[in-house]
């Protein structure tokens, strides 16, 4: 029964083992598509200069 037991272990482990390299794979095939559809230039917002008004003069 030990032996059956560890042997299943071992079978989840290799499974993990197996899906992980497949997360792996098309996480990296999804950065690759993200990359390749990034516009070429991004320009940033304009921003413009807050108002400065004068202090009042009592």
């Amino acid at each position: 029964m030990v032996a059956a037991k560890k042997q299943t272990k071992q079978d989840l482990e290799n499974k993990i083992a197996e899906l992980e390299s497949r997360l792996n794979n098309l996480a990296s095939q999804l950065e690759a598509k993200v990359v390749a559809q990034k516009p070429a230039e991004v320009k940033p917002a304009e921003v413009k200069p807050a108002e400065v008004k004068p202090a009042e003069v009592k």
